[in-house]
Protein backbone atom coordinates (compact mmCIF):
# COMPACT_ATOMS: atom_id res chain seq x y z
CA UNK A 1 0.00 0.00 0.00
CA UNK A 2 1.51 3.06 -1.21
CA UNK A 3 1.80 5.65 1.54
CA UNK A 4 0.97 9.20 1.25
CA UNK A 5 4.11 11.45 1.32
CA UNK A 6 4.49 13.55 4.06
CA UNK A 7 3.45 16.70 3.12
CA UNK A 8 0.10 15.49 2.20
CA UNK A 9 -0.44 13.98 5.67
CA UNK A 10 0.81 17.13 7.63
CA UNK A 11 -1.80 19.24 5.77
CA UNK A 12 -4.67 16.26 6.13
CA UNK A 13 -3.96 16.20 10.05
CA UNK A 14 -3.95 20.28 10.20
CA UNK A 15 -7.43 20.49 8.45
CA UNK A 16 -8.42 17.41 11.25
CA UNK A 17 -6.87 19.47 14.10
CA UNK A 18 -9.21 22.50 13.24
CA UNK A 19 -12.18 19.94 12.31
CA UNK A 20 -11.92 18.46 15.73
CA UNK A 21 -11.32 21.99 18.07
CA UNK A 22 -15.05 23.07 16.56
CA UNK A 23 -16.36 19.89 16.48
CA UNK A 24 -15.67 18.45 20.17
CA UNK A 25 -16.16 22.20 21.78
CA UNK A 26 -19.69 22.22 20.00
CA UNK A 27 -20.02 18.81 21.33
CA UNK A 28 -19.11 20.13 24.64
CA UNK A 29 -21.68 22.75 24.79
CA UNK A 30 -24.40 20.16 23.68
CA UNK A 31 -23.68 18.20 26.80
CA UNK A 32 -23.71 20.91 29.04
CA UNK A 33 -26.78 22.95 30.27
CA UNK A 34 -26.75 26.19 31.92
CA UNK A 35 -27.93 24.44 35.13
CA UNK A 36 -24.91 21.98 35.03
CA UNK A 37 -22.30 24.77 34.17
CA UNK A 38 -23.54 26.39 37.31
CA UNK A 39 -23.52 23.49 39.28
CA UNK A 40 -19.91 22.93 40.10
CA UNK A 41 -19.75 26.29 41.59
CA UNK A 42 -21.48 25.41 44.32
CA UNK A 43 -19.59 22.54 45.25
CA UNK A 44 -16.66 25.01 46.48
CA UNK A 45 -14.59 22.16 48.01
CA UNK A 46 -14.87 20.25 44.14
CA UNK A 47 -14.56 23.24 42.44
CA UNK A 48 -11.09 24.40 44.92
CA UNK A 49 -9.16 21.18 43.55
CA UNK A 50 -10.04 21.59 39.84
CA UNK A 51 -8.92 24.84 39.94
CA UNK A 52 -5.78 24.06 42.47
CA UNK A 53 -4.89 21.17 40.45
CA UNK A 54 -5.09 22.55 36.69
CA UNK A 55 -3.56 26.27 37.25
CA UNK A 56 -1.10 25.39 39.90
CA UNK A 57 0.37 21.91 40.14
CA UNK A 58 0.37 21.36 36.73
CA UNK A 59 2.81 24.64 35.93
CA UNK A 60 5.06 23.61 39.28
CA UNK A 61 5.05 20.02 37.64
CA UNK A 62 6.11 21.61 34.64
CA UNK A 63 8.74 24.05 36.56
CA UNK A 64 10.39 21.26 38.47
CA UNK A 65 10.86 19.24 35.10
CA UNK A 66 11.93 22.07 33.33
CA UNK A 67 14.51 23.12 36.22
CA UNK A 68 15.08 19.16 37.13
CA UNK A 69 15.59 17.91 33.55
CA UNK A 70 18.27 19.89 30.75
CA UNK A 71 16.02 20.95 27.98
CA UNK A 72 15.95 24.19 25.04
CA UNK A 73 13.78 26.86 25.61
CA UNK A 74 11.02 25.56 23.36
CA UNK A 75 10.56 22.32 24.80
CA UNK A 76 10.32 24.38 28.01
CA UNK A 77 7.75 26.56 26.63
CA UNK A 78 5.96 23.92 25.14
CA UNK A 79 5.43 22.07 28.45
CA UNK A 80 4.55 25.01 29.81
CA UNK A 81 1.85 25.70 27.32
CA UNK A 82 0.27 22.56 27.82
CA UNK A 83 0.24 22.89 31.37
CA UNK A 84 -1.39 26.08 31.56
CA UNK A 85 -3.86 24.63 29.28
CA UNK A 86 -7.17 23.06 30.74
CA UNK A 87 -10.58 22.06 30.14
CA UNK A 88 -9.41 18.89 28.17
CA UNK A 89 -12.60 17.55 26.03
CA UNK A 90 -11.98 13.80 26.54
CA UNK A 91 -12.21 14.00 30.30
CA UNK A 92 -16.42 13.78 29.82
CA UNK A 93 -15.60 10.78 27.36
CA UNK A 94 -13.40 8.95 30.31
CA UNK A 95 -16.13 9.84 33.18
CA UNK A 96 -18.41 8.05 31.42
CA UNK A 97 -16.60 4.94 30.74
CA UNK A 98 -15.64 4.54 34.76
CA UNK A 99 -18.70 5.10 35.70
CA UNK A 100 -17.74 9.02 36.61
CA UNK A 101 -20.38 11.96 37.17
CA UNK A 102 -20.25 13.07 33.13
CA UNK A 103 -22.55 15.87 33.80
CA UNK A 104 -19.97 17.55 36.33
CA UNK A 105 -17.49 16.64 34.15
CA UNK A 106 -18.58 18.24 30.66
CA UNK A 107 -19.32 21.52 33.27
CA UNK A 108 -16.08 21.29 34.87
CA UNK A 109 -14.23 20.93 31.46
CA UNK A 110 -16.22 23.96 30.21
CA UNK A 111 -15.46 26.00 33.09
CA UNK A 112 -11.65 25.27 32.79
CA UNK A 113 -11.60 25.74 29.37
CA UNK A 114 -13.16 29.50 29.54
CA UNK A 115 -10.55 29.97 32.20
CA UNK A 116 -7.74 28.70 29.67
CA UNK A 117 -9.19 30.84 27.01
CA UNK A 118 -9.13 33.93 29.49
CA UNK A 119 -5.58 33.84 30.78
CA UNK A 120 -3.72 31.79 28.15
CA UNK A 121 -3.18 34.67 25.53
CA UNK A 122 -2.14 37.05 28.91
CA UNK A 123 0.88 34.49 29.41
CA UNK A 124 2.06 33.61 26.25
CA UNK A 125 4.18 36.49 25.73
CA UNK A 126 6.22 35.36 29.41
CA UNK A 127 5.96 31.34 27.72
CA UNK A 128 6.58 32.12 24.12
CA UNK A 129 9.26 34.58 24.29
CA UNK A 130 10.61 34.23 20.66
CA UNK A 131 7.02 34.34 18.84
CA UNK A 132 5.89 37.25 17.61
CA UNK A 133 2.57 36.98 19.76
CA UNK A 134 -0.58 39.57 19.83
CA UNK A 135 -2.18 38.79 22.78
CA UNK A 136 -5.34 39.89 21.49
CA UNK A 137 -5.05 38.01 18.80
CA UNK A 138 -4.26 34.78 20.37
CA UNK A 139 -7.85 35.49 22.83
CA UNK A 140 -9.39 35.90 19.22
CA UNK A 141 -8.50 32.33 18.18
CA UNK A 142 -9.46 30.92 21.45
CA UNK A 143 -12.81 33.10 21.50
CA UNK A 144 -13.90 31.99 17.42
CA UNK A 145 -12.38 28.12 17.85
CA UNK A 146 -13.09 27.60 21.43
CA UNK A 147 -15.12 29.91 23.25
CA UNK A 148 -18.17 30.46 20.90
CA UNK A 149 -18.52 26.69 19.77
CA UNK A 150 -19.09 25.91 22.98
CA UNK A 151 -21.72 28.41 23.64
CA UNK A 152 -23.39 27.76 20.59
CA UNK A 153 -23.48 24.35 21.72
CA UNK A 154 -25.03 25.43 25.29
CA UNK A 155 -27.46 27.51 23.37
CA UNK A 156 -28.65 24.75 20.83
CA UNK A 157 -29.13 22.21 24.06
CA UNK A 158 -31.42 25.33 25.82
CA UNK A 159 -33.29 26.32 23.06
CA UNK A 160 -34.13 22.84 21.64
CA UNK A 161 -33.87 19.19 23.24
CA UNK A 162 -35.10 17.79 19.90
CA UNK A 163 -32.06 19.07 17.94
CA UNK A 164 -29.55 18.52 20.34
CA UNK A 165 -30.36 14.58 20.39
CA UNK A 166 -30.37 14.90 16.77
CA UNK A 167 -26.89 16.49 16.71
CA UNK A 168 -25.13 14.72 19.32
CA UNK A 169 -24.67 11.34 17.68
CA UNK A 170 -23.58 13.52 15.04
CA UNK A 171 -21.03 15.64 16.27
CA UNK A 172 -19.48 13.27 18.57
CA UNK A 173 -19.25 10.77 15.23
CA UNK A 174 -17.70 13.71 13.58
CA UNK A 175 -15.12 14.84 16.50
CA UNK A 176 -14.26 10.84 16.85
CA UNK A 177 -13.18 10.88 13.44
CA UNK A 178 -11.22 13.83 13.03
CA UNK A 179 -9.44 12.78 16.42
CA UNK A 180 -8.72 9.33 14.47
CA UNK A 181 -7.54 10.94 11.68
CA UNK A 182 -5.14 13.51 13.54
CA UNK A 183 -3.40 10.51 15.39
CA UNK A 184 -3.46 8.35 11.72
CA UNK A 185 -1.93 11.10 10.39
CA UNK A 186 0.52 12.44 12.97
CA UNK A 187 1.06 8.94 14.34
CA UNK A 188 2.02 7.70 10.94
CA UNK A 189 4.25 11.05 10.71
CA UNK A 190 5.38 10.09 14.41
CA UNK A 191 6.24 6.41 13.79
CA UNK A 192 8.15 7.07 10.21
CA UNK A 193 10.34 9.89 11.76
CA UNK A 194 10.53 7.80 15.85
CA UNK A 195 14.08 6.54 15.74
CA UNK A 196 15.41 9.86 14.34
CA UNK A 197 13.30 12.08 16.60
CA UNK A 198 14.48 10.49 19.63
CA UNK A 199 18.02 10.10 18.50
CA UNK A 200 17.83 14.36 18.31
CA UNK A 201 18.62 15.72 21.81
CA UNK A 202 15.12 17.23 21.54
CA UNK A 203 13.53 13.87 20.99
CA UNK A 204 15.20 12.41 24.00
CA UNK A 205 13.64 14.57 26.14
CA UNK A 206 10.44 15.27 25.20
CA UNK A 207 9.82 11.49 25.02
CA UNK A 208 10.26 11.15 29.03
CA UNK A 209 9.49 14.38 29.99
CA UNK A 210 6.23 14.36 28.46
CA UNK A 211 5.66 10.54 30.13
CA UNK A 212 6.92 11.93 33.65
CA UNK A 213 4.51 15.17 33.88
CA UNK A 214 1.52 12.97 32.62
CA UNK A 215 2.07 11.09 35.58
CA UNK A 216 2.56 13.69 38.14
CA UNK A 217 -0.66 15.89 37.15
CA UNK A 218 -2.64 12.28 37.62
CA UNK A 219 -0.95 11.11 40.92
CA UNK A 220 -0.45 13.95 42.55
CA UNK A 221 -4.23 14.84 41.81
CA UNK A 222 -5.70 11.62 42.75
CA UNK A 223 -3.70 12.16 46.17
CA UNK A 224 -4.64 15.44 46.80
CA UNK A 225 -8.64 14.05 45.92
CA UNK A 226 -8.50 11.56 49.15
CA UNK A 227 -11.55 13.89 50.61
CA UNK A 228 -14.47 13.17 48.03
CA UNK A 229 -15.55 9.75 46.79
CA UNK A 230 -13.77 7.33 44.66
CA UNK A 231 -15.83 8.74 40.47
CA UNK A 232 -14.97 12.41 41.55
CA UNK A 233 -11.58 11.70 42.45
CA UNK A 234 -10.90 9.85 39.47
CA UNK A 235 -12.69 12.64 37.74
CA UNK A 236 -10.47 15.39 39.13
CA UNK A 237 -7.34 12.96 38.21
CA UNK A 238 -8.43 12.45 34.74
CA UNK A 239 -9.09 16.20 34.52
CA UNK A 240 -5.85 17.15 35.73
CA UNK A 241 -3.94 14.52 33.82
CA UNK A 242 -5.65 15.50 30.00
CA UNK A 243 -3.86 18.65 29.60
CA UNK A 244 -6.53 20.90 26.56
CA UNK A 245 -4.48 20.04 23.78
CA UNK A 246 -7.00 22.31 21.87
CA UNK A 247 -6.40 25.07 23.46
CA UNK A 248 -2.68 24.46 23.17
CA UNK A 249 -3.04 23.75 19.38
CA UNK A 250 -4.42 26.67 18.89
CA UNK A 251 -2.10 28.74 19.81
CA UNK A 252 0.59 26.92 18.47
CA UNK A 253 -0.97 27.06 15.02
CA UNK A 254 -1.87 31.11 15.56
CA UNK A 255 1.45 31.72 17.10
CA UNK A 256 4.10 30.04 14.56
CA UNK A 257 4.79 30.25 10.39
CA UNK A 258 6.04 27.24 11.03
CA UNK A 259 4.77 24.94 13.59
CA UNK A 260 7.13 21.93 13.41
CA UNK A 261 9.42 23.24 15.78
CA UNK A 262 10.39 21.94 19.31
CA UNK A 263 7.10 23.59 21.10
CA UNK A 264 4.94 21.51 18.65
CA UNK A 265 6.64 18.64 19.51
CA UNK A 266 6.06 18.51 23.13
CA UNK A 267 2.58 19.74 22.75
CA UNK A 268 2.52 16.36 20.56
CA UNK A 269 4.29 14.00 23.14
CA UNK A 270 2.13 15.25 25.75
CA UNK A 271 -1.09 14.46 23.88
CA UNK A 272 0.10 11.22 22.77
CA UNK A 273 1.36 10.15 25.78
CA UNK A 274 -1.42 11.31 27.99
CA UNK A 275 -4.08 9.31 25.61
CA UNK A 276 -1.67 6.15 26.19
CA UNK A 277 -1.08 6.48 29.83
CA UNK A 278 -4.89 7.55 30.44
CA UNK A 279 -5.95 4.75 28.02
CA UNK A 280 -4.20 2.34 29.98
CA UNK A 281 -5.60 3.27 33.61
CA UNK A 282 -9.20 3.80 32.26
CA UNK A 283 -8.70 0.13 31.04
CA UNK A 284 -7.85 -1.37 34.31
CA UNK A 285 -10.55 0.35 36.18
CA UNK A 286 -13.68 -0.49 33.91
CA UNK A 287 -12.22 -3.94 33.89
CA UNK A 288 -12.06 -3.95 37.61
CA UNK A 289 -15.93 -2.28 37.67
CA UNK A 290 -17.35 -4.86 34.92
CA UNK A 291 -15.48 -7.64 37.24
CA UNK A 292 -17.19 -6.42 40.23
CA UNK A 293 -20.68 -5.99 38.86
CA UNK A 294 -19.88 -9.76 37.37
CA UNK A 295 -19.51 -10.80 41.16
CA UNK A 296 -22.41 -8.99 42.83
CA UNK A 297 -24.68 -10.70 39.58
CA UNK A 298 -23.10 -14.15 40.76
CA UNK A 299 -23.74 -13.32 44.81
CA UNK A 300 -27.03 -12.38 43.94
CA UNK A 301 -27.94 -15.46 41.80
Amino acid sequence: MAVLPPGLLYDIGTIAIYVFVLSSMFLTGLMVTVGDLVAPVRNRRLLSLALISNFIIAPLIALTLIALIPMNEELAAGLLLVSIAAGAPSTAKVAQITGGNMAQAVSMTVLMTIITVIILPFLLPFILEDAQIDPLFILANLVMLILIPILCGILVRNRSETVTARLLPVMDWVSNLSIAVIFLTYGILFLSQFEGIIRTSSGAIAVPVAILFTLAALGITYLLGRWFEENARLDLAFGAGFRNITAALVVVFASFADVQNDVFLMVLMVSIFAVIIVSILVGIIFKKQRDAGKKEKGSGA
